[in-house]
């Protein structure tokens, strides 16, 4: 009987190879939309899941409070983890990390001009990292490869870098020119699932002996400081009563008053998606991408059972048939639900090369690398197999129920024709594709038209054609670096600030003059020529320029003015810092948006520091910002920036970004929800127009009697096609209709995101609607203007 059903499906694919592609292709794209959000949503909620202590590990936060504001932080004291399990039993076991903080440089003694640089993934770690975590060593012993002071272990592919096919372990590697490390250990690449990535793990116990670190392992209370503080606990529900005990042994120190601590310890397991640290981007697509990509394959899905009942009537009378001579409904039910899974498996198929075709790009897009490995695992085929059967139970459901529900008579006696219910579940078919293609259609311009307003709206400062060049305490004579980039043809001026525009800023709590409540307060630290080169305008200029620049007097701006409540002329005005120290107001700076547009604009303290070497961070670095002109020849500039930089600097990789690139990237979340929403948005709407088109190409068929007598008796091409047209726009304008609140409502409140946003207006719903509609128009009427051209003579032959 399924041998005599694959047949019949078969067949049925052979006798209707146009609409047997539509559905097939309709139906693949959808799979395989669904297949890469599918692996993208799994491998999201499956990032550190494998380790072996997954849910009994915790890592520690911390909330520091002064007054109404608070600071969070990821990051403690040397002594929390030991203070921590000699007080509370809960915990069996605590492990210090400390990424680096700045860049590092690493060589090889035998061969001193190779010299690499590592930043992100350099980590300082306890001797337990490869007991604690699951991570895979493939050289070493994990008891002891991280136990003596200056040892470090090396991932597979860093130590292919350094050292290429010679055995790693027992060579040096020298940390800026001043420490040697052995190698003693090489660990498998971490996986993409973890949020804890290392390229080289050097032993916490070296840092006490390293002049530039061994401040951090000095603090002796439990309070914020350098290390991420891993948990191992003995029961996860224990996790409540350590939280409670890290908050009675947190200290403040008594320079900050009416401050409080509290932590709280979120487990490995979620760690990846609830905690507020680490890129938080990609988590935004977590509820967007799948149900996108549920709507696509719901269109693929409504475009085949729409077919299927459409062309109902071709087959009614093999249904009737088949009844009169003895089939039961359960046996005509399986036989289309046979031909239902046939078109699957083949779409499955078509998908999943669609999928392996799209899913390098996508994956590349989002900036998001997965293994090969993952996408292989049991989790992945098993919800893969999961989506098929449901798309088989889905596709099929509806078409069988229906035409095995056929009644015989009826059918034999040509009764069909006059059923409506069928047309009117078809219609509604096309209403719901094109409501969820209209909605897609104005997200996605909504937020084309929020992006271009924020790119185009006037921030207050000039970052066109800026170029940023952070630099480090390896920089030999600043000074003289500054002045020869100054000198470069091109170059129209040059200022130092102590990070890069639009990355990162310090955050202190100030009490106003007239009020004991403290407000936060962002600071920034700049040259005297930063003003004048980024074009920031004045509200109440200093009077005195030499008071800038003693580190007693500051600069503010307009929402600093306001929020410290300021009487009269705010110039030598004072306030307290930290609750200790006062700073004199110097000048008063008119409001300039140096974060994203989606915050208000926060109170800012401005620190001018003449240009020397050591004002900048106590040699610890900076940023240059060097202003180029209109029609200068930026590659030219910036190889010639480069070749200088590796003048006063040999041991750090040049690195450099333009002012307007960060300001972009700032909303790279936005950018790729609107390439997302446009690649979804073509989607639905290629799959709703092939639809559409399928059924305007059957109703010509059904109709075709109709027409040719039509024709015969004097109707022209243009009649015929308004007349098989209307009863197809009319669902499309009905969709719009419903669509245009909808989208109303979903990017009003998505807007309130944004502090600086646009207005929604009624031309952008207008526009999007007719071209839609347009765009269905046209579809149709390509089939329809075709059934009208045809020869009345052969039409009326063929009935």
């Amino acid at each position: 009987m399924i041998i005599h059903y694959l047949r019949s499906a078969w067949r049925t694919i052979r006798r209707n190879p146009f609409y047997s592609l539509i559905n097939i292709g309709c139906l693949a794209i959808g799979i395989a939309v669904c297949m890469t959000v599918l692996l993208y949503v799994l491998h999201e909620h499956s990032y550190d899941r494998w380790q072996k202590n997954a849910r009994r590990i915790f890592g520690v936060t911390g909330s520091i409070h002064f007054g109404d504001m608070a600071f969070n932080t990821d990051r403690l004291s040397y002594a929390t983890g030991p203070m921590l399990k000699q007080t509370d039993g809960n915990v069996e076991a605590w492990l210090r990390i400390l990424p680096a903080y700045r860049q590092v440089s690493l060589k090889d003694p035998a061969a001193p001009h190779k010299i690499f640089t590592q930043e992100k993934n350099f980590l300082f770690a306890d001797d337990n990292f490869f007991r604690f975590f699951s991570f895979r060593l493939l050289k070493g012993n994990p008891a002891d490869v991280l136990t003596r002071p200056y040892t470090v272990v090396l991932n597979e592919s860093t130590a292919k870098k350094y050292f290429g096919d010679k055995e790693p372990i027992g060579r040096t590697l020298l940390m800026d020119d001043q420490y040697n490390f052995e190698v003693t250990g090489v660990a498998a690449d971490p996986p993409t699932n973890t949020d804890i990535h290392f390229d080289v793990i050097a032993s916490t116990s070296s840092m006490a002996s390293m002049k530039d670190w061994k401040d951090r392992v000095s603090s002796q209370r439990v309070q914020a400081g350098s290390f991420q503080t891993w948990l191992l606990v003995k029961r996860p529900e224990a996790a409540a009563a350590v939280e409670r005990t890290l908050d009675r042994l947190a200290t403040i120190p008594g320079d900050i008053p009416n401050a409080r601590d509290e932590y709280k310890l979120t487990s490995l397991a979620d760690h990846h998606l609830h905690s507020s640290f680490g890129d938080v981007t990609n988590r935004r697509y977590l509820t967007v991408f799948p149900l996108a990509a549920g709507l696509i394959l719901l269109l693929a899905l409504v475009n085949y059972m729409s077919l299927a009942t459409a062309r109902a009537t071709a087959r009614a009378k093999e249904v009737g048939v088949r009844k009169v001579i003895g089939a039961g409904k359960r046996r005509i039910a399986g036989q289309f639900y046979t031909e239902s899974a046939v078109f699957a498996v083949l779409s499955f198929v078509a998908g999943m090369l669609v999928f392996l075709a799209i899913r390098s790009s996508f994956f590349r897009w989002l900036q998001l690398p997965i293994d090969a490995d993952f996408l292989l695992s049991r989790q992945m085929l098993g919800f893969f197999t999961g989506l098929l059967v449901v798309v088989i139970f889905v596709a099929g459901s509806y078409p069988s129920l229906v035409l095995s529900a056929f009644r015989p008579v009826a059918v034999l006696y040509g009764k069909m024709a006059h059923n409506r219910g069928g047309e009117r579940v078809r219609k509604g078919f096309i209403v719901l594709q094109f409501t969820i293609s209209m909605t897609l259609v104005m997200c996605s311009v909504i937020i084309q038209k929020e992006l271009y307003y924020i790119r185009h709206t006037d921030t207050g400062i000039d970052r066109e054609n800026v170029i940023m060049i952070p630099f480090g305490k390896q920089m030999a004579h600043y000074e003289a670096f500054k002045r020869d980039v100054g000198a470069i043809s091109g170059i129209k001026g040059v200022t130092t600030a102590q990070y890069p525009l639009y990355t990162e800023f310090d955050a202190w709590a100030v009490k106003p003059p007239s009020s004991d409540k403290e407000i936060e307060v962002h600071t920034m630290t700049v040259d005297n020529d930063f003003i004048r080169l980024m074009g920031l305008r004045w509200k109440e200029p200093p009077i005195r320029d030499a008071d800038l620049y003693d580190g007693k007097h500051m600069l503010i701006n307009e929402t600093a003015l306001a929020k410290l409540g300021l009487s009269g002329d705010p110039i030598d005005q004072q306030v307290k810092m930290g609750g200790t120290f006062g700073i004199t107001v110097a000048g008063v700076l008119k409001d300039f948006n140096y974060q994203s547009l989606q915050s208000d604009i926060m109170p800012l303290f401005v620190f001018v520091k003449s240009d020397t070497s050591s004002s900048w961070g106590n040699g610890e670095g900076g940023c240059l910002l060097a202003k180029i002109g209109a029609h200068a020849n930026i590659p030219t500039i910036v190889e010639t920036i480069r070749k200088i930089y590796r003048r006063y600097d040999q041991q750090s990789d040049f690195d450099f970004s333009f002012a307007d690139d960060a300001f972009d990237k700032q909303y790279k979340a936005e950018d790729r929800l609107a390439g997302l929403l446009g690649a979804f948005m073509l989607i639905t709407i290629v799959i709703a127009c092939l639809g559409l088109f399928a059924l305007a190409t059957f109703s010509a068929e059904r109709r075709v009697r109709e027409i040719g007598i039509r024709k015969v008796l004097g109707a022209s091409v243009a009649s015929i096609g308004a007349l098989l047209s209307k009863d197809f726009l009319r669902p499309v304008l009905l969709a719009v209709l419903i669509a245009c609140p909808l989208s109303w409502s979903i990017m009003n409140r998505w807007l309130q995101d944004f502090a600086y946003r646009t207005t929604l207006s009624w031309w952008a719903f207008v526009a999007a609607g007719a071209g839609l509609l347009g765009i269905a128009l046209i579809t149709v009427l390509t089939r329809s203007m075709r059934a009208g051209r045809a020869n009345p003579v052969d039409n009326l032959r063929t009935e």
